[in-house]
């Protein structure tokens, strides 16, 4: 935690010289799951919130903390500085050469997160083979509202009770 608030205080700092401004910012360690591996929301003029993910920080560190807090910092200073531009637009990438002091890269390292759990699948079957549905497709099917065909005979798939 020392390390998250010393690099947080940095950028803070590069900020405040390089573009003459001052944000307050709240860090929250509670991302989960596999979608985000970090997250800035504005919550007010010059007020941002940066979400982190607990498993990933401890799992890389100093790594992640360098990569993420800066990518999601130069979001922060982006939405104060450019309202309307891309959220990694070319603004967003110059900040990040700012805060970073070198040229913009994308991070060498691949912050994958397992999918806790396996999708259930249903077994359908056609006149040329069997399909595997989703839980969602399946439960749409038994209560009549979605029919699906298959793409290759064009029959409609039925589901098979094992």
């Amino acid at each position: 935690m020392d390390l998250l608030v010393y690099f947080l205080n940095k950028l803070k700092q590069k900020t405040l010289t390089a573009y003459n401004l001052r944000l307050e910012t709240v860090i929250n360690i509670n991302l989960k799951g596999c979608r985000l591996i970090g997250q800035c929301i504005k919550k007010g003029r010059k007020k941002y919130l940066i979400r982190l993910h607990g498993k990933l920080l401890k799992e890389f560190k100093q790594e992640y903390i360098k990569d993420v807090l800066t990518h999601e910092f130069a979001h922060a200073v982006q939405m104060e500085l450019f309202a309307k531009s891309k959220p990694h637009g070319k603004e967003w990438k110059g900040i990040v050469e700012k805060l970073n002091g070198a040229p913009f890269k994308k991070s060498n390292i691949n912050y994958q997160l397992n999918k806790g759990r396996a999708m259930k699948t249903y077994l359908y079957k056609c006149a040329c083979g069997e399909h595997h549905i989703s839980a969602v497709r399946h439960n749409k099917i038994t209560r009549n509202i979605m029919i699906y065909r298959c793409k290759k005979c064009g029959e409609i798939i039925k589901f098979t009770y094992i």
